[in-house]
């Protein structure tokens, strides 16, 4: 009894030790945009925002569940304007991410639409979180 009790709290600084050891991908501050769950066969997507979110002077991208290559982001502001990231990159979930600095100072984003290219075909299914600061 005692050997299985010390093995467990074993284990679970073990545990503790490779959380801390992990990297974070996000830095503190960063506001949650939303995220999207991508499909294998439509390779296009779409984030609308309410109005009323706060101003943003960068926007970070960060993949999680399986790997991912984005090619095109359009972003579309609550003026009207619209802003076009010319970015091809690959990421390696829960490892890559990558912030894009924003034209024009603090602006609301209304909607950002991407295009991107599965890299495995797997039963997981990338999710693309976008991050706001």
């Amino acid at each position: 009894m005692r050997k299985a009790i010390i093995r467990l709290i074993l284990l679970g600084l073990i545990g503790l030790t490779l959380a801390a050891c992990m990297p974070r991908l996000v830095p503190a501050g960063g506001e949650f945009l939303g995220r999207r769950q991508v499909n294998f066969a439509v390779e296009r997507d779409t984030l609308v925002f309410p109005t009323g979110t706060r101003p943003l002077r960068r926007l970070m991208v960060v993949v999680r569940m399986n790997d991912l290559e984005i090619y095109g982001i359009r972003i579309a502001f609550e003026n009207g304007a619209d802003f076009e990231i010319d970015y091809r990159g690959k990421f390696i979930a829960n490892r890559d991410s990558q912030v894009f600095d924003l034209p024009g100072g603090a602006r609301r984003i209304r909607r950002i639409d991407f295009r991107y290219r599965s890299l495995i075909k797997t039963a997981r299914r990338a999710e693309v979180e976008f991050w706001g600061y």
